[in-house]
């Protein structure tokens, strides 16, 4: 009987290494640094996510990040990317086994088309809808870095973005910032940020109203065809709640 039980209990614990080491293996979390190419200095708030699966993260202020890495996912590209910079990518098994934990960008460069001015008459058009009942409200699901919410629209022609009005429901936050994203429609798949610097849109609890307006005319913004238009939670907004009624839309020129 004791020669039995000392047995089992060898086998036991067998079994417990072979079903422990797999879940250490398969899901490691990667930290690193996002860094400027030519000052060297730490980029805040840089996407980086596994390309075509909802897996990512965004770096803090000083360029600092911090991403759990499934093994499933060796065989896809992670991506970092931000407004004014190249984006770079790696295959995740070679971003993993090389403990590539430094990344540099390189500031991007935009190259002018030559611009034909034509006078011609304009109207203002609102694409999306004004909520006409409170029933329905939305918001992010958790305050996971990265994520994103927003609606998309078909501008038919060339459109210029004027303003984004957001239909307020419920916050309980101090205050608030999100980064505005605008992608265009490449394929049924793939999108392009069209944004050539950061936009922020940031609130207090004190000025939400039924609707709030942002002015966008500074930026110049040229839309057409198929667009999304986002707000990203780019930073750790903290315990909290904040919904919006079930769409948000925007005012064209």
């Amino acid at each position: 009987m004791t020669h039995f039980r000392r047995g089992s209990n060898i086998k036991g614990g067998l079994l417990f290494i072979i079903y422990f080491i797999p879940a250490v293996v398969l899901c490691q979390s990667h930290r690193g640094k996002v860094l400027s190419s030519e000052t060297k200095s730490g980029i805040g708030f840089v996407n980086i996510g596994i390309i075509g699966k909802n897996v990512g993260t965004v770096t803090d202020k000083l360029g600092n990040f911090s991403i759990m890495l499934d093994d499933i996912y060796n065989n896809d590209s992670i991506r970092f990317s931000m407004i004014g910079y190249e984006p770079k990518s790696f295959l995740v098994s070679y971003f993993k086994e090389n403990s590539v934990n430094t990344i540099y960008l390189s500031p991007k460069s935009y190259y002018l088309t030559e611009a034909k001015v034509f006078y011609h008459r304009t109207k203002e058009i609102t694409l999306g809808g004004p909520v006409i009942s409170d029933a329905l409200k939305s918001g992010f699901e958790d305050n996971t870095l990265g994520s994103e919410l927003g609606i998309k629209v078909d501008t038919k022609g060339k459109v210029k973005l004027e303003d984004i009005n957001l239909n307020m429901a419920i916050c309980t936050y101090d205050s608030v910032t999100y980064r505005l994203n605008i992608y265009k429609s490449i394929d049924d798949v793939e999108y392009k940020n069209i944004l050539t610097e950061p936009i922020y849109i940031s609130f207090t609890k004190d000025e939400i109203k039924n609707v709030i307006t942002f002015d966008l005319r500074k930026y110049s913004i040229l839309i057409e065809g198929d667009v999304l238009i986002t707000l990203e939670l780019y930073k750790d907004l903290g315990e909290g709640r904040l919904l919006f009624y079930n769409q948000f839309f925007t005012g064209l020129t």
